[in-house]
């Protein structure tokens, strides 16, 4: 998955990066800035599930993201 795709997602969903690492089980914000800028890349399983959330209208991206941090752990 393409940097710019990933930021594009971020901003979609309202997020900081903060946030967006609790998403996809990142540790940090730093984690998310290496790959919105292309030092990192995204595993598999997380490229799935973006481009899942992508594919989704915004407002329903929304609220599964909601409905995902609801069942955390």
């Amino acid at each position: 998955m393409k940097a710019e795709e990933v930021k594009r997602i971020r901003e979609k969903l309202g997020m900081t990066r903060e946030e967006f690492a609790d998403l996809v089980c990142l540790s940090t914000y730093n984690s998310v800035m290496n790959i919105e800028t292309g030092f990192r890349n995204t595993g598999k399983l997380t490229a799935k599930l973006l481009r899942y959330i992508d594919s989704l209208p915004k407002t329903k991206a929304q609220i599964f993201v909601e409905e995902l941090n609801r069942h955390e752990t």
